[in-house]
């Protein structure tokens, strides 16, 4: 039997101008937003996926800063186990990096969000709170849980 274990999923914290950049997802009939980012591929560290998963994704070429929080999805008949591993981050040439929808069906929309708008939006996993700490230089939690959102 297969041992099923947790998919490790990358995510990278940008913030500019006091605006968060969001990805927008379309799946299962679901419209939602995320940090841009994406899973692993074996033997590939954690900060090498995010560089590569950035660039697919948004086009730009970022450095990772430093780990900022974890949080866990863990879906209610427990077919998946996910670990969220945030990052802040930034992009090596801002004045040159033209920001761009990857090509992934999947993808829908990407954007810089005021904390006005991010408060509106449906965000998964659900760490608005952490973010909008982040946003206004308040100390954050480094591990969040499970957070689930149907």
């Amino acid at each position: 039997m297969e041992e099923i274990r947790p998919r490790i999923r990358v995510a990278g914290i940008l913030i500019e101008d006091n605006k968060i950049l969001l990805i927008q997802h379309y799946k299962n009939n679901k419209k939602y937003w995320l940090i841009p980012g994406g899973g692993n591929d074996w033997g590939e560290t954690a900060k090498e996926a995010l560089i590569r998963e950035y660039k697919e994704e948004t086009n730009m070429d970022i450095e990772v800063d430093e780990f900022l929080f974890l949080s866990e999805t863990i879906f209610p008949n427990k077919e998946r186990h996910i670990l969220n591993l945030f990052f802040k981050i930034h992009r090596i040439n801002k004045n040159n990096d033209a920001i761009k929808l990857g090509e992934e069906a999947i993808l829908t929309d990407l954007k810089f969000v005021t904390k006005e708008e991010l408060q509106t939006m449906i965000i998964y996993p659900d760490i608005k709170e952490n973010l909008l700490k982040l946003m206004n230089g308040e100390k954050i939690e480094t591990y969040l849980g499970s957070l689930w959102n149907d």
